[in-house]
């Protein structure tokens, strides 16, 4: 033990696992003696960066724990396999300590807050409180895939680079070409491309392109009525995992075993991308002195749940949501919300978006998809953050002006005339496409944004339909009839954002968003081991019979 400036430091502490494999945990202690509540954080990424002085400021323990096979700790690693019962016996060794008054929280963004999912439904006495930050509850449908699409740039930098040895490599990206080494083929051998031999991890996620029973045991919904404690749900606007957080947080308050419960459950989503920023520039927007107002919302909520009080002092309402445009945070109480009226917007010939319907015929609009040349990803919602410096120069997340790629002969747009008045959109977002193509499987790709009077175009959301999955993304795929038309459904995920009178309402479709998302060969072959590129040319109709559209939440002021 040690004497810090905030209190007493254990470091290296080796907590046994039921199996006997030890775990290196940091324990660090209020000045005072006593009992204490616990503040528990489990990570992949090295628990010697996990120190915040609020909590031994506060009357909390702080306590860090490396993963099995991570860092210092014992075993062997694999992705979520072992989170449950390590996360249950570390819990069982902290009630057990006598600095612990047997009241413990946690939090943590990503795999740090899947370690939480994992560990919630276990029923342990002593977890009082959770805040996992920026991690999908479903992990093939928004992270390692999108909606059958592979999430190429996340799964290869993080299962090659970040999960692949006891250490983080990610520092090593920089030595590579990144943009060309993403483009070797096939998909499955980037691996060993890329350095890391066989990456066993890598390879499993990279084969298993349909819905399965191992994708099934990430997906939380299995068990919302199990997670018996509150709840604080945080997300940014500009992360892969927006919509999919917020879902979990319905589906936790309308599974919660009791009302008390249900009623202690929030949700907070910001202006941030995989992470809380900490200043409030965001890509090429500057959301203002609002911003970071909630950036201390962990450490309040853990202050205040592990003390005793409810969540309402905390905060009152159970939703708090940074509305882009008007830069500022708003208190609701459903999601999504009430008072929504749905819009559709109409894509019409010569790339307008109007709220009136076609009536008649008209003459579709089509586009070349050559997997060999796809659209660059530029902005976006995702994951892919600074931590992959590499990957990060040319796949920045946020808001970004899309001018570079609009201006490609593979991408439509479709875009409304001038607004009025300002029209907020919030919620979630879906584009109703009536499409087909010459290849028996494909992507369709579409993006929201919000055209600015001097031309910008800033990007709000996204999403991705792998056309075998056009009928469920969860069922098993089926592959096209070259030339048949067929209605896709492109999840966009959600936003909330004004569009400021003056502005102008914009959908971007094309058919890749790379390396964000991996290009679609078009053969309808493996995705994992094809190495065959196929041309694919693209009709979107848009007449009476096929209205594709986009429905918008739109919020009546």
């Amino acid at each position: 033990m040690t004497q810090g400036l905030q209190g007493r430091i254990f470091r290296n502490v080796k907590v046994p696992m039921r199996d006997g494999v030890k775990l290196a945990t940091s324990v660090y202690l209020p000045p005072a003696e006593g009992r204490f509540p616990v503040v528990l954080v489990r990570t992949a990424y090295n628990r010697v960066w996990i120190y915040d002085s609020f909590f031994p400021a506060h009357g909390m323990a702080l306590v860090a724990q490396d993963c099995r096979g991570r860092y210092d700790s014992e075993g062997d690693h694999k992705p979520f396999v072992s989170e449950a019962e390590d996360g249950f016996d570390t819990l069982e060794w902290i009630g057990r300590q006598p600095w612990c008054n047997g009241s413990i929280g946690m939090f943590g963004d990503s795999y740090l807050g899947a370690t939480q999912y994992a560990v919630a439904p276990m029923g342990n006495k002593f977890l009082k409180a959770l805040n996992p930050r920026f991690m999908s509850g479903d992990c093939w449908k928004r992270a390692y895939y999108c909606d059958g699409a592979f999430s190429l740039a996340l799964t290869w930098s993080w299962l090659c680079f970040e999960e692949a040895s006891r250490t983080s490599e990610a520092n090593m990206m920089p030595l590579f070409n990144v943009r060309e080494l993403l483009r070797k083929l096939p998909i499955v051998s980037l691996d060993e491309a890329s350095g890391a031999g066989v990456a066993a991890s890598f390879r499993d996620y990279a084969t298993r392109s349909a819905y399965d029973a191992q994708w099934e045991t990430l997906a939380v919904r299995r068990n919302y009525g199990r997670f018996n404690m509150p709840v604080l749900v945080t997300v940014g606007w500009y992360d892969n995992y927006a919509a999919n957080m917020a879902e979990t947080f319905v589906g936790l308050r309308q599974n919660a075993p009791t009302p008390e419960l249900r009623d202690s459950h929030r949700l907070l989503i910001g202006p941030w991308t995989h992470g809380i920023n900490s200043s409030s520039v965001l890509g090429d927007l500057d959301f203002g002195p609002d911003a970071t107002r909630e950036n201390d919302a962990t450490n309040r909520w853990l202050d205040c749940i592990l003390h005793g009080r409810s969540a309402s002092a905390f905060q009152k309402a159970p939703i708090r949501i940074f509305v882009m445009g008007l830069n500022r945070w708003r208190d609701e109480y459903e999601w999504p919300l009430q008072r929504t009226r749905y819009i559709n917007y109409y894509l019409r010939r010569g790339g307008t978006l109007d709220t009136r319907p076609p009536s008649g015929d008209e003459e579709p609009d089509r586009y070349t998809y050559d997997p060999a040349d796809p659209v660059p990803t530029v902005g976006g919602n995702h994951s892919v953050g600074p931590y992959n410096p590499g990957l990060y120069e040319f796949c920045k997340p946020g808001p970004l002006d899309q001018k570079s790629v609009e201006g490609r002969a593979d991408v439509l747009t479709f875009t409304s005339g001038i607004l009025e008045r300002d029209t907020e959109v919030t919620g979630p977002v879906l584009l109703k496409l009536h499409a087909a193509s010459s290849a028996v499987d494909t992507d369709f790709v579409a993006k929201l944004t919000d055209v600015y009077p001097d031309g910008r175009s800033i990007n709000l959301t996204e999403g991705v339909i792998r056309a075998r999955f056009r009928e469920d993304v969860w069922g098993r795929p089926k592959l096209m009839d070259p030339g048949t038309v067929y209605p896709f459904t492109i999840d966009m995920q959600a936003t909330s954002n004004v569009f400021k009178k003056g502005h102008r309402i914009r959908v971007q479709v094309t058919s890749s968003n790379f390396p964000l998302w991996d290009r679609n060969l078009n053969t309808g072959h493996d995705p994992a081991t094809d190495t065959e590129m196929r041309v694919a040319n693209q009709t979107v109709y848009h007449d009476a019979a096929r209205p594709s559209h986009i429905v918008l939440p739109v919020i009546e002021s």
